[in-house]
């Protein structure tokens, strides 16, 4: 195997890693009859939060745990708003994403002075989130469909009454995957910034909802969501080594205009949670 091809396959698990992250988060809150479109506003939140506790305390440590609090939280935040409010889901996530926009922009601005962007900060190896991300999935993968608790939860996102008469806490069951969507969406934010070094608004680049588009063509499952998000990493790598040789423009599109193709392809087979978005009310 040549130096080339180690490093395609190397940039291919590195940029397929927040990605993959998204897409479990997603397929835990989806299971659960949740759909979350914040996850893009969550894991530039989780960024962006490194950024401020890493440069304050110089503890790339402190400064994960507190992106993952930070994901948690705009997590929890968008299961208030669609469980005991029953707010659209899709307006809530969009919601989260201009809120968080605002506040990065203004949060930069007056704490170093640049809008949009920080100064460099001390980082953990990226790597390490790799190696756990890959870990948390394949036991995800156990988890969703080899556990009891995994069984409840796909009854609570395709018969919630059927799961209600059975002593499953419905709405319990919601707040708790969604806040862990949240929190998987923060880990992905917080390998954005140490894989750059700073934050940078835009950072994400719409990799929250090709996140998304992963778990719809991975069939809500762990494993399938990292086969897809693999793929996108692996013609994302391909296109930063080809820009030497086609143009700038079609090589930065070409990972979307894939995810578009490969979505519009696997969209029809993918078996939607019957009460994906719908609000339970118990009778």
């Amino acid at each position: 195997m040549d130096i080339f091809t180690v490093a395609l396959l190397l940039s291919t698990l590195r940029l397929a890693t927040p990605v993959a992250l998204i897409a479990l988060g997603e397929t835990f809150s989806e299971r659960a009859g949740i759909i979350n479109v914040g996850v893009e506003g969550t894991a530039t939140l989780g960024a962006l939060v490194v950024a401020l506790i890493s440069f304050y305390t110089r503890s790339p440590w402190l400064a994960l745990f507190a992106a993952l609090v930070a994901g948690g939280l705009a997590g929890a935040l968008h299961a208030l708003w669609c469980i005991r409010w029953r707010a659209n889901h899709v307006v809530s996530g969009i919601g989260i994403n201009i809120l968080v926009g605002g506040l990065a922009m203004f949060i930069t601005g007056a704490v170093w002075g640049w809008r949009g962007t920080s100064p460099s900060a001390p980082t953990l190896n990226p790597w390490i989130i790799v190696i756990a991300g890959f870990v948390i999935i394949c036991v995800a993968q156990v988890y969703l469909f080899r556990t009891r608790w995994g069984l409840r939860l796909r009854v609570v996102g395709e018969k919630p009454e059927a799961a209600d008469t059975a002593g499953v806490n419905v709405h319990l069951t919601q707040y708790f995957y969604t806040i862990l969507n949240g929190v998987l969406c923060g880990l992905a934010g917080a390998f954005f910034f140490n894989n750059l070094g700073r934050f940078t608004f835009g950072m994400v680049g719409g990799r929250g909802f090709i996140g998304i588009a992963a778990m719809v063509i991975g069939n809500y499952s762990p494993l399938g969501g990292l086969g897809a998000a693999l793929l996108f990493g692996f013609v994302d790598a391909l296109q930063m080594r080809l820009q030497a040789h086609i143009p700038n423009q079609f090589s930065i599109m070409l990972p979307y205009l894939l995810t578009v193709v490969v979505l519009a392809a696997f969209i029809r087979r993918a078996n939607v949670p019957a009460a994906l978005g719908r609000h339970y009310v118990k009778q």
